[in-house]
């Protein structure tokens, strides 16, 4: 008797590829579920536009600031504020009625004690902090503004480019589906 014997050739999987791609994907949901929830729980992201708080904060850097309340703040702190724009510098001391009072003057602590505050790169004092208080600046991730704005600003053509190249990437594998058709060697042995 002579059978027929038949050899296969499966096409081996690249684990590092498959691994690389979940992880990359889980890190990118993880970063995106991870802003939302900072946008829920009343974080801000703000990209700083001008010169005033350099080089602490330069200009088009991504900074995230916390929710806080006038009576949280503290001298040193970085605040923004919503006088119809938002407005972010340093604290820089306390005034009554417009005259800078000294940490060692007994006002200093009172009631009728305002917060002012004043930019790093400025020699101008701000007035007292009237506007609402925004929050506190905690973190600053310099030059990442830009690419936020740059995509705010050209979004549609970056949908658009994303579609070109999904539709590119599928129709290459539509055609070396077309070109490879059989996975699958197979032999055949008379032994």
């Amino acid at each position: 008797l002579c059978a027929k014997m038949k050899f296969y050739r499966l096409e081996k999987t690249n684990y590092f590829k498959v691994w690389s791609f979940a992880i990359l994907k889980s890190l990118a949901i993880s970063l995106l579920l991870s802003i939302a929830l900072l946008v829920v729980c009343g974080y801000k992201f703000m990209i700083v536009s001008s010169g005033s708080m350099e080089p602490t904060l330069p200009v088009g850097s991504l900074i995230v600031v916390t929710p806080c309340e006038y009576e949280d703040l503290q001298l040193g702190d970085i605040v923004t504020m919503d006088a119809g724009t938002y407005l972010t510098h340093r604290v820089h001391g306390k005034k009554i009625d417009g005259e800078v009072i000294p940490e060692d003057d007994p006002r200093y602590n009172s009631s009728e004690a305002r917060w002012y505050t004043k930019g790093d790169n400025s020699d101008t004092l701000d007035g007292a902090i009237t506007a609402k208080v925004v929050g506190r600046v905690d973190h600053c991730f310099k030059s990442v503004g830009v690419v936020v704005r740059y995509v705010k600003a050209n979004y549609m053509l970056l949908i658009i480019f994303g579609v070109i190249l999904v539709v590119f990437v599928e129709v290459l594998n539509y055609l070396k589906g077309k070109l490879e058709e059989d996975d699958v060697e197979c032999y055949e042995n008379d032994d």
